[in-house]
């Protein structure tokens, strides 16, 4: 089968199966067809045609919501560090 590029928004766990399941990491990725067609990868992706990818002005684009995506997954790791941290302080200040 063809392969084909996506744009994802985000990481996906997809299961083709009860025995077969694929991960695929946020941004840009080549996949096979199958799996650009399933219904969960379509709601968190966007398709990127191989013109659009040779052209500049999509490259540029598509780099740039690279960047903004690993800002934001950056500043949501942090935040869940903080939560997790907090969650901490209010379990040991629960157990004295």
């Amino acid at each position: 089968m063809s392969k084909v590029q996506i744009l994802l928004s985000k990481d996906l766990l997809i299961h083709l199966s009860a025995e077969e399941s694929v991960e695929l990491k946020s941004g840009l990725q080549e996949v096979e067809q199958e799996i650009a067609d399933h219904w969960y990868v379509k709601a968190h992706s966007q398709p990127v045609t191989s013109d659009a990818v040779k052209d500049d002005a999509h490259k540029k684009e598509v780099e740039s919501l690279q960047a903004e995506l690993n800002t934001s997954n950056s500043a949501l790791a942090a935040a869940q560090k903080t939560i997790a941290d907090l969650q901490k302080q209010i379990e040991d200040t629960k157990a004295k």
